[in-house]
């Protein structure tokens, strides 16, 4: 998924979300990801650090989200999800997993 600097709304109210994960790649693997990108739960966030209106904030290779890479009986947080980036192009990689959907570990 592509970020840019108008923020946009990567996942709905969901109140069966057990994880909801974002990734920002780092720029190892897309060679323009160098920004920063601006996530908020509920409303849309703005792109500047000195703003009180992010949740949190990930630099190329963060991940961050309600849980993270952990499946819960519920996440702790079921609201909308807004991202916005300080610079246009950022490529994330979000993941959201529900209640009654399998947890899917990797093989080793």
């Amino acid at each position: 998924m592509i970020i840019g600097t108008s923020p946009i709304q990567v996942a709905r109210h969901n109140d069966k979300r057990r994880m909801l994960s974002v990734e920002f790649l780092p720029a190892s693997i897309v060679a323009g990801n160098t920004g920063l990108v601006y996530g908020k739960f509920g409303s849309a966030p703005v792109a500047s650090a000195t703003s009180n209106t992010w949740d949190f904030l990930l630099n190329p290779g963060a991940s961050n989200g309600t849980n993270q890479n952990e499946d819960m009986p519920e996440a702790p947080l079921k609201q909308d999800l807004w991202l916005v980036s300080d610079t246009a192009g950022q490529v994330v990689q979000v993941i959201e997993r529900n209640l009654g959907e399998e947890s899917k570990s990797p093989t080793p």
